[in-house]
């Protein structure tokens, strides 16, 4: 038993280890000049050079991909939560054929791949003039994120207590009262499951916006990352200076919140 023990924490040793060697790799050279990465390329350098973030947010448009980034996140998100409760909800409750056919509506979007919708997406965002636009795009990440959200919050309403709406309603409460009083805020462990997962996704994905966000006003963290490399992927300790400054509002979000994932789907998995 104790060797079993010993050999699972060295194998899970091991992939931290794997998985952390390209975020070192980045870190080290955001902090080195072009002489020391010369010199030694894997090597921790002598003094820490901080000049490769200042050349990197002189010369990139980092505080507009930010803003960027942050405005088409909170959107996605807010829809993303707004719809798939209202919709987890109605499905968890009336257990009729109806919604049970729209419950598996919902999953069986979970299972067409991206690359199949993009272009139909693409031009019927250019008839709606939806390209170039932080709504556009937060429609469309709406529209894949909600699918997710409605197999969770679905599955934790079902855990809920009919009881509570019940006393609710006898003593003179809405159905929408019913909703945004009493089951919204019991639903707080699984939406911040939800908010976790669909901000990592959001903030991180490169192909969409690629795709819908041409304008250079419009870039996000990672398009911008991906031209800045380009112009300056000769100078690759100030290409990874910007690759870094653009990781460090995620990382900091899910070190913060990541405690929200477990606890939100293991309350799923025993309500639901």
């Amino acid at each position: 038993m104790k060797i079993t023990k010993i050999s699972v924490f060295a194998l899970v040793t091991l992939l931290a280890v794997l998985f952390i060697f390209p975020l070192y790799v980045a870190v080290l050279m955001a902090f080195k000049s072009a002489k020391q990465t010369f010199d030694s390329f894997y090597a921790w350098p002598s003094s820490l050079d901080f000049s490769n973030f200042v050349q990197a947010w002189n010369t990139s448009e980092y505080p507009k991909a930010i803003f960027n980034s942050l405005i088409i996140t909170v959107i996605s998100v807010a829809l993303i939560i707004i719809a798939s409760a209202l919709a987890g909800y109605s499905i968890a409750r009336r257990n009729k054929p109806f919604y049970n056919f729209v419950f598996l509506l919902f999953l069986s979007g979970m299972m067409v791949p991206f690359q199949v919708t993009m272009l139909p997406l693409y031009k019927l965002g250019k008839s709606l003039q939806l390209v170039d636009s932080h709504w556009g795009i937060a429609l469309i990440y709406g529209g894949f994120g909600v699918q997710m959200g409605v197999l969770f919050f679905s599955g934790f309403v079902r855990g809920i207590s009919r009881e509570i709406e019940e006393a609710a309603r006898i003593d003179g409460c809405s159905t929408p009262g019913i909703f945004f009083r009493i089951i919204m805020p019991l639903l707080k462990p699984v939406t911040a499951t939800v908010v976790v997962l669909n901000v990592l996704y959001i903030w991180n994905d490169f192909l969409l916006p690629l795709l819908y966000l041409q304008g250079k006003d419009f870039r996000t963290i990672p398009l911008q990352q991906y031209f800045f490399f380009g112009q300056y992927s000769s100078d690759l300790n100030l290409a990874f200076a910007y690759a870094v400054m653009g990781m460090v509002p995620i990382v900091v979000f899910f070190l913060f919140m990541q405690r929200f994932i477990v606890k939100g789907i293991a309350a799923g998995a025993i309500k639901g």
